[in-house]
């Protein structure tokens, strides 16, 4: 059988990193989305903090797949 590598320190620093980054610009491009979406609508500040919120969320799934991958490694 062969044993799983475990990921050396500066793996796991980059990965962090990365996931760091990811939730942040998925948070930006929702608020961006959302303030496109509120200035061609005219709907005020309703879609700025929801697709900033779907952006979080949407990072967070992002940031699941990269430690799962991270993991299988």
């Amino acid at each position: 059988m062969k044993q799983k590598k475990k990921p050396n320190s500066l793996q796991i620093a980059a990965t962090v990193s990365a996931m760091g980054f990811e939730v942040f610009a998925f948070i930006i491009i929702g608020a961006l989305g959302g303030n496109f979406l509120d200035e061609r609508y005219g709907t005020g500040h309703l879609w700025l903090p929801i697709c900033a919120v779907a952006g979080f969320f949407l990072g967070l799934f992002s940031c699941f797949y990269t430690l799962k991958s991270l993991m299988k490694e």
